[in-house]
């Protein structure tokens, strides 16, 4: 997996062609090195489908740089402005963050609780690095919390 992830970053295999992906805004006009590798390491992670990105915007985060922007996955020359979902990244760090946004349903099943528990984490991520407004991740936990409320009492 690892070997494939440096082909297609061109880190091993130069010559070979790169992960399809299309910046539709320009937004990465003046893309360091950094997000030029975390745009290419989506485009892989989705491979198959064409990767477009969008808002994409650097700024440092304890001292590391981070990139932040949008991501649609839609299978589409032009995607609908709603397909796109926000992803992140921080300099130095393993993981690239996107998150799918999904209403919460009104009951989950016990064997979900942590997959949803886990999506709000990464919102959380999301949101100190500066790529989704500021109570993005209250407002689900919020919404959450009242969901597995609703179990505990009907237990």
């Amino acid at each position: 997996m690892k070997r494939a992830l440096f082909l297609c970053l061109g880190l091993l295999a130069p010559a070979l062609p790169a992960c399809a992906q299309t910046v539709v805004d320009g937004s990465d006009k003046a893309a360091t090195p950094f997000v030029k590798t975390t745009l290419k390491a989506l485009s892989h992670k989705y491979a198959g489908t064409p990767t477009h990105f969008r808002q994409i915007v650097t700024h440092k985060v304890d001292d590391k740089q981070s990139v932040c922007g949008q991501i649609s996955l839609e299978n589409s020359k032009s995607p609908d402005a709603s397909s796109y979902i926000p992803f992140g990244a921080t300099e130095g760090q393993d993981n690239i963050i996107v998150f799918e946004p999904r209403t919460i349903p009104a009951a989950l099943d016990f064997r979900e609780v942590n997959s949803w528990i886990n999506r709000g984490a990464d919102l959380e991520d999301l949101e100190e690095m500066g790529c989704v407004p500021e109570g993005s991740y209250r407002a689900y936990s919020d919404t959450l919390n009242k969901v597995l409320q609703k179990r505990k009492n009907s237990s």
